[in-house]
């Protein structure tokens, strides 16, 4: 492992280095890039005009981040900025000094997975069963996992304090990059849209003659990426770790619930209210 790192950090020296001209450019692209953005406006898109597609990019955001954090635990993986500190390869405290942002501060390992559903049949009419039964296999077997390390005195929380130890600013540093906070996240995502697509709300407005015309998913859309955008408005308190993972969860499944349901219904009751005005 010491040995990826090793290489990691001479590639991330060479672009903070070399690439410098480029930070506005690169800065964006990681920011697009961000996984969070495929709740806030990736899967807004891609339901409103493809229903089967946005459900699935759910799940594999989800279930791609799961494998991630299992992955992370197992592998125990580094950050770099962290890791050129924590490591004794370096003789003399040569360490090399790398560049901090605010995104590189994140408390959880490193390390990266994917997973993909693209030829899973059934998924985007899975029951309401379904999606509480995956969320409670995937919530149980993390905790259960957790507990089961911390037992054989394994704390798999090791990543937090070390980050706060070497972060440049402190500020940087946020409950939401936790590895709880990320999978709570994610099981919210996940709970919501399955409630959504089982809802009747749901149900209405796929039935309407406006869900197959392009004037109603683009309204759709833009009112999903308009309201979406204000959530960013929506703070949570940080002081209680429980309370703040409560919250989390919440708001997290509240945005299928927004994209899915909320929004389609109110459109198709406004175009049919229009509609009959105009007979």
């Amino acid at each position: 492992m010491d040995f990826l790192h090793r290489n990691g950090v001479l590639i991330i020296q060479h672009l903070q280095k070399d690439y410098r001209a480029y930070y506005t450019f690169l800065n964006f692209m990681s920011n697009v890039g961000d996984p969070r953005n495929i709740f806030f406006i990736y899967f807004p898109l891609c339901f409103q005009f493809n229903q089967t597609v946005g459900t699935k990019m759910i799940w594999v955001a989800v279930i791609g981040d799961w494998l991630n954090l299992i992955f992370k635990w197992i592998l125990f993986g580094h950050r770099p900025y962290w890791w050129v500190q924590e490591t004794q390869i370096y003789p003399n405290h040569s360490s090399p000094c790398l560049e901090q942002f605010p995104t590189t501060c994140e408390t959880g390992p490193g390390m990266l997975v994917a997973e993909a559903f693209e030829h899973t049949p059934g998924i985007q009419t899975a029951s309401l069963g379904t999606y509480l039964k995956t969320n409670l296999f995937l919530f149980l077997f993390a905790v259960g996992f957790y507990l089961l390390l911390r037992v054989l005195n394994i704390d798999l929380l090791w990543s937090v304090p070390i980050a706060k130890k070497w972060c440049a600013n402190p500020d940087w540093i946020h409950i939401d990059t936790t590895p709880f906070a990320g999978l709570v996240r994610n099981l919210g995502v996940l709970f919501g849209l399955g409630f959504a697509i089982n809802s009747e709300m749901f149900l209405l407005s796929c039935r309407g003659g406006n869900n197959y015309t392009l004037s109603f998913r683009l309204l759709c859309a833009l009112t999903s990426l308009t309201i979406l955008q204000l959530y960013h408005f929506l703070q949570i308190p940080t002081h209680e770790e429980h309370l703040f993972y409560v919250l989390s969860f919440c708001k997290s499944a509240s945005i299928p619930l927004t994209v899915v349901a909320f929004i389609p219904y109110s459109v198709h009751m406004l175009m049919k209210q229009s509609g009959k005005k105009s007979q």
